[in-house]
């Protein structure tokens, strides 16, 4: 008797599998469509006041450092400008 109740719920699982793959497929695609067309993080482009070097600019960072002159350099609304250290 017990066969016949164990049985039946592991042939109704067994019918649930298929659509498990479907839900894992969705989820795949909505990824890869996320990770094609979604948001990117911009990065603006700026020179260096001090060696006038173009570096790529990340807007989220405040202050950074210069990967030529090794000058530390602040992120303002639209441009760059060196930070005095003393």
């Amino acid at each position: 008797m017990n066969w016949i109740i164990f049985g039946t719920i592991g042939a109704i699982l067994l019918c649930f599998i298929p659509v498990l793959g479907w839900f894992l497929a969705l989820g795949m695609v909505f990824a890869i469509l996320y990770k094609t067309f979604g948001f990117r993080d911009t990065f603006l482009v700026g020179s260096c006041p001090a060696c006038t070097k173009t570096l790529p600019v990340d807007p989220k960072t405040d202050v950074f450092a210069c990967p030529v002159c090794n000058s530390v350099i602040a992120v303002g609304e639209g441009r760059l400008t060196i930070v005095k250290l003393d």
